[in-house]
């Protein structure tokens, strides 16, 4: 019998690393949730399953029913492997231009992939589908669970495991849900701390409420602000380069052994500019999925030179 109670102990209860590194002559710690733990390799897993299981609650999701979603390629995986544990056949609307191993992984999970050029006429195919078709659609852009998710897991396991009272929170926002269930949380906690935004500089959609263009860091700036972004949350956007966040991830890789994902770079850089000691941000997935990417290609920068990563210690 096809449980999803038995997905429990493949998500979540990820490890907490604490980076120390030196910068401009400070010494500072970056602590960094390690999400690739999770069942199919990325922090969506805990999204996908608190979306299926207040899904099934409220009856919107029934057994055998399909599931459709546009996504950049993490969400779509968890909800692909999620739904090959459960039994629900997966649709997956996808621009074309996403990593070839996205792509690959969606389809070993046994996701059905339907392409288009851009995010915009994704979400379009996508809702005409929806019209004609009996299938459930997360619609996660929207969708509250996602924010619900780290409320429930992701930031308790934080205060958990932390040595250090926590000074801020930094995420990269793609559907926004990772950074505004962290502030939520953490600010009922504490109202001291901040809450940092990361966007790819490349695209500026939080900061110019339109994308200026494409950008390397999957997963992020998805060409719409997503409705469950709050601003009124955020103190401030940080802006960061997508080759910065390359050589960021290959950095971590180098000389830690941390299997960093783009997006992880990002959010590293983004702690970094923030300028506080001891914030808490994510790494969504490791390096895997970007081999075919310029992550594979050595790079260095002036901004990732000057960072000295000086140790790493693991809480469970």
């Amino acid at each position: 019998m096809r449980n999803l109670e038995d997905l429990k102990n493949l998500i979540g209860q990820t490890p907490l690393l604490k980076i120390t590194y030196r910068y401009n002559g400070e010494v500072r710690n970056a602590f960094m949730k390690a999400e690739w733990f999770n069942m199919s390799g990325s922090i969506k897993d805990r999204v996908a399953y608190s979306i299926i299981k207040h899904a099934y609650e409220n009856g919107e999701l029934k057994a055998g029913q399909t599931i459709i979603e546009t996504t950049s390629g993490n969400m779509g995986l968890s909800f692909c492997a999620l739904g090959a544990f459960l039994g629900h056949p997966v649709k997956i609307f996808m621009p074309e231009f996403m990593s070839k191993e996205r792509k690959d992984l969606i389809k070993l999970f046994g996701g059905e992939l339907i392409f288009g050029k851009s995010f915009t006429e994704r979400f379009e195919r996508a809702s005409e589908y929806a019209k004609t078709n009996d299938c459930f659609t997360p619609l996660q852009f929207e969708n509250k669970f996602i924010v619900q998710a780290h409320i429930d897991t992701t930031a308790p396991e934080i205060i958990k495991q932390a040595d250090e009272k926590i000074t801020a929170c930094i995420a990269g926002v793609g559907t926004g849900g990772t950074l505004i269930g962290l502030a939520k949380y953490l600010k009922s906690i504490d109202k001291e701390i901040k809450a940092f935004a990361v966007e790819p500089k490349q695209s500026s959609l939080l900061t110019f409420g339109k994308s200026k263009g494409k950008h390397r860091i999957q997963g992020l700036s998805d060409e719409i602000i997503p409705p469950i972004y709050e601003e009124d949350l955020v103190d401030e956007v940080l802006a960061v380069d997508d080759t910065d966040a390359i050589a960021m991830a290959q950095k971590l890789s180098k000389e830690l052994g941390i299997p960093a994902g783009i997006s992880g770079g990002a959010n590293f850089i983004g702690s970094v500019l923030s300028g506080l000691n001891n914030t808490v941000s994510v790494f969504a997935d490791d390096n895997k999925k970007y081999l075919s990417t310029d992550l594979a290609t050595p790079i260095t920068t002036p901004l990732v030179d000057a960072i000295e990563l000086i140790s790493c210690k693991v809480f469970r």
